[in-house]
């Protein structure tokens, strides 16, 4: 890694530590600049350090929904569904952008473990989805093929950005999981802090993927 791609990094970590602080302190205007901030940074890593490809421009693209997404859950009256249609873009993007670098030959076995989880979580949600139902299930088969095809990675390409992608992808997967629970089936005290925390560490593995 390069001086300059450590340097957007360690601000990263920085900007997105204190964006999970000053949210569970729930200092407003400062929890406000840092958690776009955070991936602002992000996406700038990706222009000022990585050469352009279909691949880098596809995650940036969907860094860019997940930054509009996030302002979306920020506002004083949430856009909770505007919110969710921008992550969802951004979750097609990325899968655009994992499927680009495979094959069609499939490993089987991780479909088992993520219909699993995606049973689990939808069991525990599913009374309380009422009206919000229909969106939910087409979010999760989005966000599960996302996940899906970025699990593919390492299996089928060399180096480490395949693991990063895979595991960047996992844990969007589980940062999702943690906010449907805690706004569907029960809140609990340290959700925003996971949310948050893998959703920042799955943002940057995929964009230390490229």
């Amino acid at each position: 890694m390069d001086l300059k791609s450590a340097a957007f990094v360690f601000s990263i970590l920085v900007s997105a530590t204190a964006a999970i602080i000053t949210d569970q302190r729930q200092q407003r205007l400062l929890a406000h600049f840092f958690r776009p901030f955070t991936i602002i940074l992000m996406i700038g890593l990706l222009l000022e350090t990585r050469p352009s490809s279909f691949y880098r421009n596809a995650v940036a693209a969907g860094l860019i929904l997940c930054l509009l997404g996030e302002v979306m859950m920020m506002l004083k009256k949430k856009r909770f569904l505007t919110g969710l249609a921008f992550f969802l873009g951004a979750l097609a993007v990325f899968t655009v952008a994992f499927y680009s670098r495979v094959t069609r030959e499939f490993l089987s076995w991780p479909v088992i473990p993520l219909a699993g989880l995606a049973a689990t979580v939808l069991f525990l949600i599913w009374p309380g989805l009422k009206r919000e139902r229909v969106p939910a299930l087409f979010y999760l088969l989005v966000l599960l093929t996302m996940t899906r095809v970025g699990l593919e990675q390492p299996h089928q390409l060399p180096g480490l950005g395949p693991w990063l992608a895979a595991a960047g992808s996992f844990l969007f997967l589980i940062s999702d999981s943690v906010l449907a629970i805690n706004r569907y089936r029960r809140p609990f005290r340290s959700a925003q802090a996971i949310i948050l925390s893998t959703f920042y560490s799955a943002l940057l593995l995929l964009t230390l993927s490229v």
